[in-house]
């Protein structure tokens, strides 16, 4: 499990602080040795991310798209390619891209969110305005503190 090994760490960090060039190389290597499709979609999706840091968009849409041929429906490469439509100027296609995100994880408040943004270039504002307090519960649910929190299971004795 790539997980685990200390290299995918250091991708993770490199992406962080913005050192592209080192998070793609890592990230490359990982996938050599990578064989799930869930974690081939995962290192792809990353590896495109490190590559719009590079100005490198053709390898990252190309990284997303295969990250999509590894686990069809993969949430954040359907939100980056929508993310590159909206660069383009092309409403349309990322507000398609995100709303596929969206039916297949329909708790990625990132797509949501995006989706928001896209919708307000469009000038489609009410849509927008929904989208956005959308995203806002998303995202307030993600970090509540579960009851879990409040009141720990009970220890086997």
């Amino acid at each position: 499990m790539f997980r685990n090994d200390p290299q995918f760490a250091c991708a993770l960090e490199a992406l962080d602080r913005g050192d592209f060039s080192n998070a793609e190389a890592v990230l490359g290597v990982l996938l050599e040795s990578a064989e799930a499709s869930d974690e081939r979609a995962f290192l792809l999706n990353k590896r495109g991310v490190a590559r719009i840091g590079l100005e490198l968009r053709e390898l990252a849409r190309d990284d997303f798209r295969e990250a999509l041929a590894a686990h069809d429906g993969y949430a954040p490469a359907l939100t980056n390619l929508g993310n590159l439509a909206l660069e383009s100027g092309d409403f349309e296609a990322a507000i398609a891209q995100y709303e596929r995100a969206i039916a297949n994880d329909a708790e990625y408040a990132i797509a949501v969110l995006n989706l928001g943004v896209a919708y307000k270039r469009a000038g489609r504002i009410d849509e927008a305005v929904r989208a956005f307090r959308r995203a806002q519960r998303l995202e307030q649910r993600a970090r509540a503190p579960s009851a879990s929190t409040f009141w720990p299971r009970a220890r086997p004795r």
